[in-house]
């Protein structure tokens, strides 16, 4: 946790113990996930995300997705209210690690105007808002084909979110600007590297009914992400005249985009739902896209759904042929680009309880492919079961 984030969460807790003790307007929900993963292959690790150390290798593992958690909510006065969130969840160390996972100053006069001021979710995707509620999500992970393409889920600075009616159809407009700094793990050379995400701004935009939604959303940021490993690369190779190749791939103050659509249908019972993203960078750390589509169909309490998803590379990495073999191992790594074939159910137990069960057939496109991290030249294509219990109270 950096210098920023420790603030927060002092003066978070600061305010909370402060208020809470003269206002009656004092909320706390617990929830969380036991889930377990089960692949097949030894000789891959399966993990959720770049975040985690640990996965399963042909057992089943029960750090991949297990997350406990806790929100608190003080209403301070009719506008004004503060919220975090809390998590405790396996990391890249292979640590039981808790953080705030996000907390904010929050103004809702009635307007049609809310305003967050602190630590707030980057609103990359549909469900960024609950990652780590599985209790709210229909699936045991999001898709990685788009959900993995932005390596940070949350930023400290501020959003304004306008919402309002068009006749029978309503619109939400939302901005974010903020910074963020974080350790992204390299797991190719079993390092990490120091992140600054700087001037980052965000804008969305949701259209449409409760039966039928769009949404569409652009983010900017400036990175810079560097290791002592890293800098000694990108130093050598200009030290040795190649200073086209190091300003190509030198992760140091460059221009980032992100873009996403998405489109959500919920008619009668039937589920449908799709997401496009694209990240572009123009460092070791390459050019991505990526897309699914979830159909689900509600009996009641059981919800079965299917999911289809890909991603790609928009430039070749695993054929890197730099000056230096070092460089070319960490783009050989970066390759992510994999086809999934999902299917899964849903069993609400009761309204603080569900249980999914959910296979996951994942083709790999290229060497050293997917998201899952393998680094294997030719790696397998892999069958994933998986099961979570998500509770909320």
């Amino acid at each position: 946790m950096n210098n920023n984030n420790h603030f927060l969460l002092i003066f978070i807790i600061f305010i909370f113990l402060k208020f809470s003790l003269f206002s009656a307007e004092f909320d706390i929900k617990a929830f969380g996930t036991l889930g377990g993963v089960y692949q097949d292959k030894e000789e891959v690790k399966y993990r959720k995300d770049i975040f985690a150390k640990d996965g399963s290798s042909g057992d089943l593992n029960f750090k991949t997705n297990s997350v406990l958690g806790t929100q608190l909510r003080l209403q301070l006065n009719d506008s004004f209210s503060l919220l975090t969130q809390g998590i405790v969840q396996n990391n890249y160390e292979d640590n039981i690690q808790a953080k705030i996972d996000w907390g904010y100053l929050k103004y809702d006069g009635g307007q049609n105007l809310v305003i967050k001021i602190g630590r707030i979710r980057t609103p990359y995707y549909r469900n960024s808002q609950n990652l780590n509620i599985g209790y709210s999500n229909l699936m045991i992970r999001e898709p990685a084909e788009v959900y993995a393409q932005v390596p940070f889920s949350s930023y400290n600075g501020v959003e304004v979110a306008y919402s309002n009616l068009i006749d029978k159809y309503f619109y939400t407009l939302q901005m974010n600007y903020g910074e963020e700094s974080l350790l992204v793990p390299i797991h190719s050379l079993n390092q990490a590297m120091d992140v600054d995400v700087e001037r980052l701004f965000a804008i969305n935009l949701t259209f449409g009914t409760e039966a039928l939604q769009l949404r569409a959303t652009y983010m900017r940021a400036n990175i810079t992400a560097s290791n002592a490993s890293i800098d000694q690369l990108f130093a050598g190779l200009r030290k040795e005249g190649f200073d086209d190749v190091a300003d190509r791939y030198d992760f140091h103050n460059k221009t980032s985009e992100y873009r996403g659509l998405g489109l959500f249908v919920d008619i009668d019972n039937l589920l449908f739902m799709a997401e496009y993203g694209q990240r572009k960078i123009g460092t070791f750390y390459a050019d991505t896209e990526g897309a699914y589509a979830t159909l689900a169909y509600n009996f009641d309490s059981i919800t079965p759904y299917i999911t289809f998803a890909g991603s790609k590379m928009n430039q070749t990495t695993y054929g890197a042929n730099t000056p230096s073999p070092k460089l070319n191992t960490i783009l050989q790594t970066q390759n992510i680009a994999q086809r999934s074939k999902i299917a899964g159910v849903k069993y609400v137990i009761n309204e603080h309880t569900d249980l999914k069960v959910q296979y996951e057939n994942v083709l790999t496109d290229g060497d050293y492919g997917s998201v899952h991290l393998h680094h294997l030249k030719d790696v397998p294509d892999l069958h994933v079961l998986s099961f979570a219990l998500d509770f909320i109270y």
